[in-house]
């Protein structure tokens, strides 16, 4: 592949590679610190009777969800920024304008990446604040990623809609 040929979509590209490097790095990190991790988790909820309650049993709760959380951040970083390679190389095979592909390439990676922090930083503050006020802090980047990643897969998918039929017009009037 001739790089003239991604030139216009190597921004968001670049965004989508850097959220796999992310979750790789994510995933390397738990392998070499869960304990840590974990023991970070639980001692900060102990710190935070006022939300959890007083008993040991009662911390043990909002240290497994941040922890299960934090590891949705690296699952949907893996996720996200693998299908949105996949999806921006296959826009740049598209028609569309350089314009039209510099954007929507911007807009998926973008979303691919923003979105996997929503996880991370929620589940960095259940202990401190509580599961629900923790998913709450998040809802405006959740409110950023979420479109641009949808908005930009869901224009993708109406291009090469419109490029089938297109194409298929082409040939019945021939």
């Amino acid at each position: 592949m001739k790089i003239s040929i991604i030139e216009s979509v190597l921004p968001g590209l670049i965004i989508s590679f850097l959220a796999v490097l992310f979750g790789t790095g994510a995933g390397m990190a738990f392998g070499i610190v869960e304990d840590e991790i974990k023991a970070f988790l639980l001692n900060t909820a102990t710190q935070h009777p006022e939300i959890h309650g007083q008993t040991a049993a009662a911390w043990e709760k909002p240290s497994k969800d941040a922890w299960r959380y934090i590891q949705r951040a690296h699952f949907h970083a893996q996720g996200l920024g693998a299908l949105g390679i996949g999806i921006i190389l296959v826009l740049a095979l598209t028609r569309a304008s350089r314009k039209t592909k510099t954007i929507l390439s911007l807009g998926i990676g973008l979303g691919a990446f923003l979105y996997p922090f929503c996880w991370l930083i929620a589940g960095l503050r259940i202990p401190t604040i509580g599961k629900h006020a923790a998913k709450a802090s998040v809802d405006w980047l959740a409110g950023i990623s979420i479109p641009l990643f949808l908005g930009g897969m869901s224009f993708v998918l109406a291009i090469l809609f419109i490029s089938w039929l297109t194409a298929k017009n082409e040939k019945v009037a021939h």
